[in-house]
C-alpha cells in the first residue's frame, strides 16, 4: 500500500474511532508537533461528525450515563509512584518531558515500571503501556548511532519527534511518519546535533542482517 493511501485510511479510522491504540497514540502524538497533521486530524473529526449527525438516533438503556460514570469512578487513582520512580531516574527525566504531552504519562509508566533498556550502541528503547497487538517503544538514538541494518516482517511506522535520522531513503525530522515494511531493509542512524527522539508502532518483529541476524537466529533456536 501506498504510504499516502495508507496515512488517509489512518485518519479514517482515527476519526470513526476504530483505530488500533497504538496507531491513535502516534497520530495525536504527530498532530500535537505538526500543524498539518493536527489540521487532517481536525478535517476528518469534523467529517465524521457531520455524518454521525445524519444517522437515527438509537435508544439507550435508562441508566446508560450512571454505568459509564460509575465505571469511571472505579478506576484505581494514580498514587503518584510511577511517577516518582521516574523522577528519580535521572537526567532522561527532563527529556521525556520535552516530549509531546500525549507520551507524558505513558512514558513515566514505563519508567517506572523497568525503565530503558540498552538495545545497541547509542540506542535505548522505553516500551510503552499501550493495549495493542503492536508495540509501542519510545527510541532515543544518540548522534552518529543507530539501529543495526534489519527489516521487517510487518508495518513498522516511526514519528520523529526530535532530532534527525537517516536511511537510504532519505532524511526525517520531527513530525515526519516513516512507514517501514517487509520490502525495506535499513540502518536508520541519528543525523548529527540533537539527540533523536522517535516513536515506533510495530507490528511483527525485526529480522536484523549480517552479525546481529547470526546472533538473532542463534538465540532463536
Amino acid at each position: 500500500m501506498d504510504d499516502s493511501v495508507l496515512k488517509e485510511a489512518l485518519t479514517a479510522s482515527y476519526a470513526a474511532g476504530a483505530l488500533d491504540p497504538a496507531l491513535r497514540l502516534l497520530l495525536e502524538t504527530q498532530a500535537s508537533i505538526h500543524a498539518a497533521a493536527k489540521a487532517e486530524l481536525e478535517a476528518a473529526d469534523a467529517l465524521a461528525g457531520a455524518m454521525l449527525e445524519r444517522q437515527s438516533p438509537v435508544s439507550m438503556h435508562h441508566d446508560a450515563l450512571a454505568s459509564v460514570m460509575a465505571a469511571v469512578d472505579a478506576r484505581p487513582a494514580c498514587d503518584g509512584a510511577e511517577q516518582r520512580a521516574a523522577r528519580a531516574a535521572g537526567g532522561l527525566i527532563d527529556e521525556i518531558l520535552r516530549l509531546p504531552r500525549p507520551l507524558h504519562d505513558l512514558a513515566l509508566n514505563a519508567i517506572g515500571h523497568g525503565g530503558w533498556m540498552f538495545a545497541g550502541p547509542g540506542l535505548r528503547t522505553l516500551t510503552l503501556p499501550v493495549q495493542s497487538d503492536s508495540r509501542t517503544e519510545l527510541l532515543r538514538i544518540e548522534p552518529g548511532w543507530g539501529a543495526p541494518r534489519h527489516t521487517h516482517t510487518g508495518l513498522e511506522l516511526t514519528l520523529v519527534m526530535s532530532g534527525a535520522f537517516k536511511d537510504s531513503r532519505g532524511r526525517f525530522g520531527p513530525g515526519e511518519i516513516v512507514v517501514s515494511g517487509p520490502d525495506v531493509t535499513h540502518n536508520p542512524v541519528a543525523d548529527k546535533g540533537d539527540v533523536c527522539y522517535a516513536l515506533a508502532v510495530t507490528e511483527g518483529r525485526l529480522s536484523f542482517t549480517g552479525a546481529f541476524g547470526l546472533l538473532q537466529r542463534f538465540w532463536r533456536q
